[in-house]
């Protein structure tokens, strides 16, 4: 009973957007709410904002908020949303050169780049870490850790005797579980060499791949 009226508590804070922009005036309303909410969350933290902070930082009345998003929450989902979707555009977009590279080659670049990616408004994410999964949509939260996913396994080599589905799951989750850890704890870490090459030697070692052949993909599509 108590999960299920969690449950019903969390959709109901949570409610996304309730009207999608459709305009091109719109979508610049609903970007500068964002963009408002992204600098109060890093200035204030997420328990200390409201609403009425929002409007007023995104200068829009409260009545024009409401027009899109049903509560502070829902205005922080989509903020998490936008960086998901970016993140996603980048890695897409970027793992075009890196998959035909060899294999070592590959994963080393595979790890750069997505350091790279976290390093994107790392201010942001530090405020994000602990609250996104309380305002977010689980199913969209789980499909984009899914995404991680296929385009990790599908740029792992084959190594005998491993279970591919099993180790990009784990590297993927290990990844994004050490780096939310970093935002909160040591957001500076994110731009230290010493720790992203400590990163990339924890992974490279968990898949041994130095005395294994060179082996290529063809472009992620």
């Amino acid at each position: 009973m108590t999960q299920t009226l969690d449950s019903k508590e969390k959709a109901k804070k949570t409610k996304i957007i309730v009207k999608a922009p459709t305009q091109e005036r719109s979508r610049q309303t609903v970007a500068t709410i964002l963009d408002a909410c992204s600098r109060l969350l890093i200035s204030e933290g997420f328990y200390s904002i409201t609403t009425d902070k929002i409007a007023k930082e995104a200068g829009v009345s409260i009545g024009s908020l409401y027009q899109f998003f049903g509560n502070k929450e829902s205005v922080v989902q989509a903020v998490v949303k936008n960086i998901m979707e970016e993140d996603k555009r980048i890695i897409s977009e970027k793992m075009r050169a890196i998959s035909p590279l060899p294999s070592e080659q590959r994963m080393k670049a595979m790890i750069e780049l997505c350091i790279e990616t976290f390093r994107r408004n790392s201010d942001l994410r530090s405020k994000l870490s602990t609250i996104q999964y309380y305002v977010a949509d689980a199913s969209y939260m789980s499909d984009s850790i899914r995404f991680f996913q296929e385009v990790v396994r599908y740029n792992l080599p084959q190594i005998p005797g491993r279970d591919m589905d099993k180790v990009s799951y784990l590297i993927v989750n290990s990844f994004i579980g050490l780096v939310n850890t970093m935002c909160v704890d040591r957001p500076e870490a994110l731009h230290d060499p010493t720790i992203v090459t400590e990163i990339t030697q924890m992974f490279m070692k968990y898949l041994d791949l130095s005395d294994k052949p060179a082996q290529k993909k063809s472009d992620f599509i």
